[in-house]
């Protein structure tokens, strides 16, 4: 089991759990923070989501090629050349990457468009520890740049000690909070964190000296894991041999778009082609768009989704990314 300092063999008292023999395990600092961003986005964010689903056939055949002829000494992965897609579609609806900001009680709001395309990834580095790292200005990136950009994430994770690195970040987090008069939930999260069973321990003394001494090109560090301004995450990565689709995923305020990656299926389609039309088992990628209603209509992710199935249709464009 993961995380044994923090698991507890109990047998039930009282309620449901009266009489059962179960196993608790407590949340360390990164569920915490997840557990947070992700409440906090289901109480404020009106979420709408669909799935798209783009016959990918020709795509992967040239991304295929791609590793084959063009580039085979990046070892380009499918979910560089994805993300790439995705930065590329955002480029023609610069208006989703953007940051929403909403008063409840006067009904104000406004949305600011980003320049820059800072893509937070959900990353497996390790059997244990799925980190949320930043992919900043992927707008000026080429394919073979967010690849080494991965690639390094990985690097850098196995020196990297992960409570530390996010009791920073919470920290960073809450000071943002209290800029914005939230004393009163700051303060129960600090109280939280640093009393009773479920503190953080941050690290001090001769091991927080020695950790801060490993240069910063070695670890991660707080501005690799900073919120981006969107969310894209690859399930298919995951799952590649499972057939789901993701109906739904969480808006991270103040964020309002989210993307969700499945695993590849094959299914039968209807082709048209001059000669005609005709039944064939084609890839198809279906893609789970969650967005802000309190931003935009479905109307807005029109030019996004238009670009995308540019991209799918046309994708030779691949070998200038």
């Amino acid at each position: 089991m993961k995380n044994n300092q923090r698991a507890q063999a109990l047998v039930g008292k009282k309620g449901a759990w009266k009489g059962l023999n179960y196993t608790r395990e407590r949340f360390g600092i990164i569920r915490k923070i997840i557990a947070h961003v992700t409440v906090d986005s289901w109480d404020n964010v009106p979420h709408v989501s669909f799935t798209y689903e783009p016959d990918v056939t020709e795509f992967i055949a040239e991304y295929r090629a791609l590793k084959e002829k063009h580039l085979p000494e990046a070892n380009i992965t499918l979910n560089t050349l994805l993300l790439k897609a995705i930065v590329e579609a955002l480029k023609a609806a610069p208006h989703l990457n953007a940051y929403l900001k909403y008063n409840k009680q006067s009904s104000r709001g406004s949305i600011d468009t980003i320049e820059e395309i800072n893509i937070s990834i959900p990353s497996k580095v390790d059997e244990d520890t799925t980190v949320t790292v930043n992919l900043k200005n992927a707008n000026k990136k080429s394919l073979v740049e967010i690849n080494d950009f991965a690639t390094d994430i990985r690097r850098r994770a196995k020196k990297t000690n992960f409570d530390e690195l996010y009791y920073r970040l919470a920290f960073d987090q809450s000071m943002d909070e209290l800029k914005e008069f939230k004393p009163i939930l700051v303060f129960r999260r600090l109280f939280a964190g640093r009393i009773g069973r479920d503190k953080v321990h941050p690290l001090k003394g001769e091991k927080k000296r020695d950790y801060y001494a490993i240069p910063e090109t070695e670890r991660l560090t707080l501005e690799d894991v900073r919120r981006g301004t969107l969310v894209v995450t690859n399930i298919g990565s995951i799952m590649r041999e499972v057939d789901l689709k993701v109906n739904l995923l969480e808006i991270i305020p103040p964020q309002i778009l989210a993307i969700a990656l499945c695993p590849l299926i094959e299914v039968p389609r209807v082709v048209k082609s001059e000669e005609g039309s005709k039944a064939e088992i084609r890839k198809v990628l279906p893609i789970c768009i969650a967005f802000d209603h309190r931003a935009y209509d479905f109307v807005a992710l029109e030019p996004f989704v238009s670009k995308l199935e540019e991209i799918f249709a046309s994708p030779k464009v691949i070998r200038s990314w």
